[in-house]
């Protein structure tokens, strides 16, 4: 099965690697037009839109969709373009609520909690798809803590999106502990996982607890994603704080030198 027969993946965006970036990318969560206002002060490729409370991948309300695409909309000047992601929750909240996305997002991701095989994590990108807009693209979720989600590990959640189509991956935590993607799967499994998706083609962002200390470490370790996926290292407190602009100007340092947007 081929997701780009369902509408997941278009012709411009078969080959996420045709474009090569300098700098890795970095995305960052916001859960409402405060945090929104703050991320875009900065040189984010991605603004994220979920509410941290509600687990690994909780939505926030679709209302603030809308109000995110007018945000985007009326910062579209310039040549810094940020693109807007969503997540949509586990499984059953995710195809429920997948159609009602605006088009104008650019990617959307959907929780495998509980997929504990091929056949049903190929299930829920097929439905998932299925109600997404034709110009959102799907991306992969792998859980580094795959025991406690019941769901595919990682590795093989990158060899099932490679046969269905999909070009990008996300590598996050479900339980949201403090521990981090690095401490569940260790430098040589991450490593690993870095050199498949490297084979495979495909582009994938590193979440889960991610520190700026964890990117000089895993550099050093020659592990290096294609985006760097962040959110409680952004916040005053933990993931469930508020953005921070002195944290996300430390990122910014580490990931564009410092430049701010406009």
């Amino acid at each position: 099965m081929n997701l780009s027969d369902h509408g997941c993946i278009r012709s411009d965006q078969a080959d996420p690697h045709a474009c090569k970036h300098l700098m890795p990318q970095w995305l960052v969560s916001v859960r409402d037009e405060q945090e929104f206002a703050t991320a875009a002060k900065f040189r984010v490729d991605f603004i994220d839109l979920k509410e941290p409370r509600h687990g690994s991948l909780g939505p926030v309300e679709p209302e603030f969709w809308h109000d995110a695409v007018r945000l985007m909309e009326s910062r579209s000047s310039g040549s810094w373009q940020t693109k807007l992601s969503a997540a949509l929750g586990e499984r059953e909240q995710a195809v429920r609520i997948a159609a009602a996305l605006p088009g104008q997002f650019s990617f959307a991701k959907a929780g495998p909690g509980g997929c504990q095989t091929p056949a049903a994590i190929r299930g829920l990108w097929r439905d998932v798809a299925g109600k997404l807009h034709d110009d959102i693209e799907l991306v992969a979720v792998a859980y580094a803590d795959a025991t406690s989600a019941r769901c595919l590990e990682p590795e093989t959640v990158l060899w099932e999106a490679d046969r269905a189509g999909l070009r990008r991956c996300l590598l996050d935590t479900f339980t949201k502990d403090g521990r981090s993607s690095l401490q569940h799967l260790g430098h040589q499994r991450l490593r690993e996982f870095c050199q498949v998706a490297k084979r495979l083609g495909i582009w994938w962002a590193l979440a889960g607890s991610i520190t700026r200390h964890d990117v000089d470490v895993l550099k050093q370790s020659e592990i290096r994603p294609d985006c760097w996926a962040v959110r409680g290292d952004v916040c005053d407190r933990d993931r469930t704080g508020r953005l921070c602009e002195q944290r996300m100007q430390a990122w910014s340092e580490r990931m564009t030198g410092g430049r701010s947007c406009c």
